[in-house]
């Protein structure tokens, strides 16, 4: 089976995301936000995209960022709860994209003592509802939109050491592909 490589995003990564939005159609920037936004909205959004100590993760189906999935703990939390959101380019949607992000980001809430995962969709977003319910979610219908609660497991040293695995397989992957730089020609 494919395993689509997925890694933890760094500040150094800002501009393959910036590139990743400019590539969403207005329909996938409504899903992310709940409502239709401006070009400015969101550049200010990926201003401060890596504030408030987010994991952001990507998925590189082609060697080019085309998912991104964020995990945001929630402030004054008593409980250790945090939430997602997820984005995948119109083309490279029901690919598994958007599966294999959502489940590496329940790995790393877990890992992190993370005990409630939310994720805020439209009602229409049936796709987002299906990958809720596939990862095994409790939805409710809240004005419009639904809200998916996902309860995480304690970690465990397989969590741990399989989120570990995780980071090490993309970043050889990544290596692996890396573009090598043009020589001019020697004669």
């Amino acid at each position: 089976m494919y395993e689509l490589p997925i890694r933890r995003l760094r500040i150094y990564d800002k501009p393959k995301i910036v590139s990743h939005y400019r590539n969403l159609n207005e329909d996938t920037l409504t899903s992310r936000f709940g409502v239709p936004v401006r070009q400015e909205f969101v550049q200010n959004y990926l201003d401060g995209i890596f504030d408030n100590a987010a994991l952001v993760f990507g998925a590189f189906p082609d060697s080019c960022l085309r998912g991104v999935g964020e995990l945001r703990t929630v402030p004054d939390s008593q409980n250790f709860v945090a939430e997602v959101a997820m984005t995948v380019e119109a083309s490279w949607q029901d690919r598994g994209i958007g599966d294999a992000l959502l489940s590496r980001i329940i790995a790393a809430a877990r890992n992190r003592g993370i005990r409630e995962v939310h994720m805020l969709c439209l009602a229409t977003n049936q796709k987002m509802r299906r990958l809720a319910e596939k990862h095994k979610a409790e939805l409710k219908l809240v004005t419009g939109q639904v809200e998916a609660t996902l309860t995480t497991p304690w970690p465990s040293p397989f969590s741990l050491a399989e989120e570990i695995s995780g980071e090490y397989h993309a970043l050889a992957r990544a290596i692996l592909t890396w573009p090598l730089p043009e020589h001019g020609n020697r004669q």
